[in-house]
């Protein structure tokens, strides 16, 4: 789980949510490294959250936004023989995660272009969101393609669900609005992503542990959250566990 601190570092302006990187914190003495190196500009984006968490107001989600900006940044400024970044949110919601790692890269290609200096080679980026909750997935495309990013969003595959979740999923196939909607493709279903964010809940963090930690490449990361400090143990022991198996 993730231990840095975020306390304003989201702005709204209606639908509008601007994010960056928060300064140190007094109160825990962590230091944001990157924030130090250099000051960042705002990333924008724009959300219609309506039913589908992720508004980026949510503590959890100005967590993820800043560790999502931060590791997608050390992918964009490390030269690792590849221009191209795989990126997955598991239960995306409004998709404002992926949303927000695509908008980095497409500012940063975007700054590249405008640099006096050589531009080299642009970036560009898989923005992947799985969610259970079909409702959710309309309003995450259509975010995705009000900020111009391309960000597809899946169901789950029928094989990683439980009881409960697999009779949600069922009954939303049924409706004839859902008919288009597809579980996440058989190419994508594997450890080929670079970073891995679940803002969830614990209980569902753990009993999904192997099939999150399944979809991580070598040398991947993954960033945990909605967990209470109660239960972080708990959620640490499961990935550890799972990814140790991977």
């Amino acid at each position: 789980a993730m231990a840095k601190q975020f306390s304003s570092g989201v702005k709204r302006e209606g639908a509008v949510v601007h994010f960056e990187s928060n300064e140190d914190d007094p109160m825990t003495g962590v230091i944001d490294l990157l924030a130090k190196q250099k000051t960042r500009e705002y990333v924008q984006i724009q959300l219609e959250g309506g039913i589908a968490f992720g508004t980026g107001e949510h503590p959890t989600t100005q967590l993820c936004l800043d560790w999502v900006r931060d590791k997608v940044e050390e992918q964009l400024e490390n030269d690792y023989g590849d221009n191209s970044i795989n990126f997955i949110d598991y239960g995306a919601g409004s998709g404002v995660l992926g949303i927000a790692a695509a908008a980095v890269v497409r500012d940063f290609n975007q700054s590249k272009r405008r640099s006096k200096k050589e531009p080299g080679a642009t970036k560009s980026i898989n923005a992947v969101g799985v969610e259970i909750d079909a409702d959710a997935i309309h309003i995450a495309n259509n975010n995705a393609k009000m900020n111009q990013v391309e960000m597809v969003n899946y169901l789950p595959t029928l094989d990683s669900l439980d009881g409960e979740s697999l009779s949600v999923v069922m009954r939303a196939i049924q409706k004839k609005r859902n008919k288009a909607l597809k579980s996440l493709p058989d190419e994508m279903n594997g450890p080929i992503f670079d970073l891995c964010v679940a803002n969830i809940l614990a209980g569902p963090l753990v009993s999904l542990a192997p099939t999150i930690a399944s979809l991580v490449k070598s040398g991947g990361e993954i960033g945990l959250s909605g967990v209470l400090a109660t239960k972080a143990d708990s959620v640490a022991d499961a990935y550890q566990i799972s990814m140790t198996r991977t």
